[in-house]
C-alpha cells in the first residue's frame, strides 16, 4: 500500500506542475492547481512538502523565477525587465525583485545588463 501511496502523490504533484508549467504567464491561484491536480488542498499540500520540500505556491514562484532569469541571460539589455516579469505572471515588481536578489544574488536589472557572456546561469 505504501508503494500505491508513493505513486498517486507522485502523480498529484506531476499534474499540479504540470499545469503551472502550461500557465506561467496566467494568475494561477492555490485552488486552481488544487483542481488540477484532483486532490483536496491539504492532500497537495503534503505531497509538494514530501516531494518538493515546499508549498505548491511556493514551488509555482520557483518556477517563474527560473524563466524570469533565463528570459534576462537571453535578452537584449535593452529588454524591460517589468514586460519579462509580467510575462511570467509577477504583478508586484517590488516583491519580485526582493526575491529575484534573494534568489540569484543580484538585481534582474543587473542579470539582464551584464554582457550576454558574462551572465551567470
Amino acid at each position: 500500500m505504501a508503494g500505491r501511496n508513493r505513486e498517486i502523490s507522485r502523480e498529484d504533484v506531476k499534474r499540479a506542475i504540470d499545469y503551472m508549467q502550461c500557465h506561467l504567464d496566467a494568475s494561477i491561484t492555490l485552488a486552481d492547481i488544487v483542481a488540477a491536480s484532483g486532490v483536496p488542498g491539504r492532500t497537495l499540500y503534503k505531497h509538494f512538502k514530501d516531494w518538493k520540500g515546499v508549498s505548491p505556491m511556493r514551488h509555482l514562484r520557483n518556477i517563474r523565477l527560473a524563466q524570469v532569469r533565463e528570459a534576462l541571460i537571453r535578452a537584449d539589455p535593452e529588454e524591460n525587465v517589468t514586460a519579462v516579469a509580467m510575462s511570467l505572471g509577477f504583478t508586484h515588481m517590488g516583491r519580485f525583485s526582493v526575491e529575484y536578489r534573494r534568489r540569484f544574488g543580484e538585481s534582474p536589472s543587473q542579470t539582464l545588463g551584464k554582457p550576454r557572456g558574462h551572465r551567470r546561469r
